[in-house]
């Protein structure tokens, strides 16, 4: 959506239309060009106005379609409110319009219907006119793939026919994203930017496949060809940064998500970015200032990440050496309506146990543990506490207690225990475990294991490396 806004044709109109509002004067736009404006103000994180546009282009055509499109995902996504969501939708006055039939099923989606939506698309199938059948299945296929829902969204991909379009394998590429199909995904947008080297989109998904990888310089590579095409890329501009500060070019990052908070004001990312940045740089004071500043930005624009940001300020207080403030971020994960449970009860046993209170950091993972019914994803994040706090063995010890249905559920598991099978001496261990690590995670082994190897090595070179160093 971001390209659209940055092309000629809606800046023009964007411009007539605030000059006519300033001036108390009109302009004539129709429904979906008003709807445009809106979208804009809603992108931007000005939901309101985006309302009061979607209104004012509902007082001159009513009840039409794209407007009461965007107050029902307002209502729905905004507001929380899939009632009014629903209710907005029905006042749509044509109920054969493509759009109708995709609000009606992402309200079903958000609401966890998933399934529910998938037949009720299946109904409306049968009313689409044959023209417009091939590109009903890439949208319903797209609408899947938005929520993560690939199971459903392979399904209607392989009903179209029209397999060599590029809205065809762009979302065949966005599917195996979502399933971490990382190499698969980067094969199909490599494909797609050598046909179109223009399309940012392209470069963006690439750069984010590769992020996932850990591939750094690959990331920062394909983030300057989309930066290049469009200087306002927001998700390039992430995408860089955040590969520069995995790299801890934590100075060099810090324009980049700059950058972005410049083009996305409403989005938490950049200055949560920055407050990591300025953490790492030891400038605390810079980097709480940050840190308060996404959490406001979460309360207005997006309570979803309430749990993500208060983690981080958890974490960061601690490291300032405030348990009581870091403590106190836990106490309002856990006061969240969605808030889960264990999870911040480890975190509190990690928090104690930086601050040398070890009984008070066992009682917390005990509790978390026996109220997960050991859970094998809770142990693991035990152990990982542990081991950044030193506790090796102990680590080492818990991973080791996992049946061989924890380590095919949690994979990432044998690079943790072959890291501390490196860190205790035990070199066999410790060969055994890479091997394995690399082969059933190799993303989580350059993760965890990349400080034992030269910068950008892959991880399936981690093995036979480890086995010359031993023999030098």
């Amino acid at each position: 959506m971001q390209g659209f806004f940055e092309s000629k044709e809606f800046k023009e109109n964007l411009t007539k239309f605030e000059e006519a509002r300033q001036n108390g004067g009109s302009v004539y736009l129709d429904s979906d060009q008003l709807t445009d404006i809106a979208e804009y103000y809603h992108w931007m994180g000005h939901s309101d106005e985006a309302v009061e546009v979607a209104d004012y282009a509902l007082s001159i055509f009513p009840g039409a379609t794209s407007p009461l499109v965007l107050k029902s995902r307002i209502a729905l996504l905004v507001d929380n409110d899939p009632e009014k969501a629903k209710a907005l939708a029905e006042q749509i006055i044509d109920k054969y319009d493509l759009d109708y039939y995709y609000i009606k099923a992402e309200i079903l989606i958000v609401v966890n219907k998933a399934k529910e939506a998938d037949l009720y698309l299946e109904t409306c199938a049968d009313q689409v006119e044959d023209e417009d059948y091939d590109d009903y299945l890439l949208d319903v296929a797209t609408l899947f793939t938005d929520y993560e829902q690939t199971t459903y969204a392979r399904k209607w991909l392989e009903r179209s026919v029209e397999t060599d379009l590029p809205d065809y394998r762009e979302q065949q590429g966005r599917i195996l994203y979502f399933e971490k199909e990382y190499e698969e995904s980067i094969r199909i947008f490599e494909s797609l930017a050598d046909e179109s080297p223009y399309n940012a989109f392209y470069w963006d998904m690439l750069a984010c496949n590769q992020l996932a990888l850990g591939r750094l310089s690959d990331t920062i590579t394909s983030s300057e060809f989309a930066i290049a095409i469009n200087p306002n890329d927001e998700s390039a501009l992430l995408y860089k940064g955040q590969a520069l500060m995995r790299q801890k070019c934590y100075e060099d990052a810090i324009p980049y998500f700059e950058r972005h908070w410049r083009i996305r004001p409403c989005n938490i990312d950049g200055p949560l970015n920055m407050a990591l940045c300025y953490i790492n740089l030891g400038n605390y004071k810079e980097g709480d200032a940050y840190l308060q500043a996404a959490e406001q930005s979460a309360e207005r624009h997006c309570p979803e990440r309430l749990w993500e940001i208060y983690q981080e300020e958890a974490f960061a207080y601690s490291q300032f050496n405030n348990l009581s403030l870091a403590l106190s971020y836990i106490d309002k994960m856990e006061a969240l309506k969605d808030n889960d449970p264990d999870e911040a009860m480890v975190l509190r046993g990690h928090v104690y146990l930086e601050h040398f209170r070890p009984a008070q950091a066992n009682e917390c993972f005990k509790k978390a543990i026996d109220h997960s019914n050991y859970s094998s994803n809770i142990m693991m994040r035990v152990a990982v506490s542990l081991y950044d706090n030193d506790y090796i063995k102990s680590a080492f010890d818990m991973l080791k207690g996992f049946t061989p249905a924890d380590l095919a559920s949690l994979p990432q598991t044998y690079a943790y225990l072959a890291i501390c099978a490196h860190d205790l001496g035990h070199y066999e261990e410790y060969l055994d475990y890479l091997r394995t690590a690399v082969e059933k995670s190799p993303t989580a082994a350059r993760t965890v294991l990349s400080p034992l190897f030269p910068d950008e090595m892959e991880p399936s070179d981690y093995y036979n490396y480890a086995i010359k160093e031993q023999h030098q």
